[in-house]
């Protein structure tokens, strides 16, 4: 037997982190683009805010990488 126990850690995973950086760059190049923060940015920025809120606490399956295993019907 091994005496290694595996426990779910409470920082995001890699995939969490990916997903923020690409809204929130976004985000970034909208305000940019728009020159000054406006209500519709404002509103983006809720937007990243509740994507990664949302896909935070939505947990993963307890399968390896987080995704389930795909079950063959025979």
């Amino acid at each position: 037997m091994s005496d290694v126990t595996t426990v779910k850690s409470l920082l995001p995973t890699r995939k969490w982190w990916a997903a923020f950086v690409t809204a929130f760059s976004a985000f970034l190049i909208s305000w940019i683009t728009a020159g000054e923060f406006s209500k519709e940015i404002l509103v983006m920025l809720i937007g990243v805010l509740a994507q990664a809120a949302v896909s935070y606490l939505v947990p993963n399956s307890d399968a390896p990488g987080g995704v389930p295993v795909k079950v063959k019907k025979t």
